[in-house]
């Protein structure tokens, strides 16, 4: 399991939790340490993991401390690992109680269909490799990494935050054949806003973000439509995989399989994330120092609009993994994101107030003072007026910024840098 970007709840809090990628490049024979070492996590996992299911089911209390294992993989995993692997199942079968809970009441996240107990590492006959390390148990330096029982392997890839570390996961990718390294770091923000102002943004699928600024006399829009394009000739790829696999192999997963999501994942993340950090960086140099994003919470549930909409919502449209990277960026910048309700920011007259509207596709029609606008325009301006912005006088047409695989630029000749379009218009 990778280790996720922890984010305060205000966004604006002292230090950041971040969480530095590489790869290990080790030798013959250090490969085979790290084979040993990480498949004896795997069975001291399993064996813990085990040892609660039983306990679960037969209604008998659980061991936490699982002493007896630790002494057995203590010699062969180093004391301070088999330590941690112990404690992190403990954490994931605390995950799973909290979970039963909100099962018991209710209150499930609707991401999450049904609760199961947490699983083995082991699939398919191979063990998953992977080692949790203690944050005072190995260093990064000068480029190599020291592990336990004098272990030094070089590394591939710099480290790109500094702080205090913390533990470390070191796990195999079996679809490229690397060791992969994830090591969490405590640090501080790298800025403090230069200004007061605030963001409105309304998220969507044909318009990935649409925003809108205080002054700005036209909200922009980052277009989805070449990475939806994208996203369905993956799809197609895929499919043809699996129906081959299926109809020649009679197998339902392969590593090319494999490689062919991680693709398609890679290449919308990398449109996403190069997204993000342009616009965040430019409204910090505007003086942004709060952004208001729509909450779309539950937009899934019971919304079933035919195989190919239904698809793009349910699978293409990560909104979370938007709303994240969108917080952890803008957090470096000290500028606070909040998620705000958008009920009928988009059924509802800019000009008029009116609801007696039309909507098809992008176009909003006022059937009362037959303003003609589109419909994510309207919804980040209704967005403003609603949280404390005066959109008054503002074009109900966005400008549209197109990713073309490198930058996101405008349709006409100009620099893609967002700002540059900004400070143009506004002259």
């Amino acid at each position: 399991m990778r280790l996720k970007c922890l984010v305060p709840n205000n966004n604006t809090g002292s230090f950041m939790q971040r969480t530095n990628t590489f790869i290990l490049a080790p030798t013959i024979e250090q490969e085979r340490i790290l084979r040993d070492k990480a498949t004896n996590c795997a069975k001291l996992w399993n064996e813990a993991t085990f040892r609660k299911r039983q306990a679960y089911i037969n209604y008998q209390p659980l061991d936490w401390k699982c002493k007896d294992l630790y002494q057995k993989y203590s010699p062969l995993i180093d004391s301070a690992t088999a330590q941690q692997i112990i404690r992190k199942n403990n954490e994931s079968w605390r995950s799973f109680f909290a979970l039963k809970q909100l099962e018991r009441e209710d209150r499930l996240p609707p991401n999450i269909e049904k609760v199961r107990m947490p699983r083995y590492w082991k699939r398919d006959g191979k063990y998953r490799l992977m080692m949790v390390l203690r944050n005072d148990c190995y260093s990064v330096k000068d480029g190599v990494m020291k592990l336990p029982k004098k272990l030094k392997i070089p590394i591939r890839g710099k480290p790109k935050w500094i702080g205090k570390q913390g533990k470390t996961e070191v796990i195999y990718d079996e679809v490229d054949g690397k060791w992969r390294v994830f090591q969490a770091v405590k640090t501080k923000p790298l800025f403090k806003p230069k200004g007061s102002k605030t963001c409105y943004i309304d998220p969507g699928i044909i318009n990935l973000f649409t925003i809108w600024l205080e002054g700005w006399r036209q909200p922009i829009a980052y277009s989805g439509r070449n990475l939806l394009s994208d996203w369905w000739y993956w799809v197609d790829r895929i499919a043809d995989c699996q129906s081959i696999l299926e109809t020649i192999n009679s197998k339902k997963g392969s590593k090319h399989l494999s490689r062919l999501y991680r693709i398609r994942q890679r290449r919308f993340r990398q449109a996403i994330n190069t997204m993000i950090r342009n616009m965040v960086r430019d409204l910090y140099e505007l003086g942004v120092s709060k952004i208001v994003i729509g909450d779309l919470t539950g937009i899934r549930e019971d919304n079933d609009k035919g195989r190919k909409s239904n698809s793009m919502i349910h699978n293409f449209w990560s909104f979370n993994h938007l709303v994240q990277r969108l917080k952890c960026t803008a957090q470096e910048y000290g500028i606070g994101v909040r998620e705000a309700s958008e009920y009928k920011t988009s059924s509802r007259c800019i000009r008029c107030g009116s609801e007696n509207i039309e909507s098809k596709g992008r176009l909003f029609k006022c059937l009362d003072c037959e303003l003609e606008a589109n419909r994510d325009a309207i919804g980040t301006l209704n967005m403003a007026n609603l949280y404390g912005g005066h959109a008054v006088r503002v074009m109900t047409h966005p400008k549209l910024l197109k990713w073309d695989g490198v930058r996101w630029q405008a349709n006409r000749p100009m620099t893609h840098r967002l700002m540059n379009m900004i400070e143009a218009r506004i002259s």
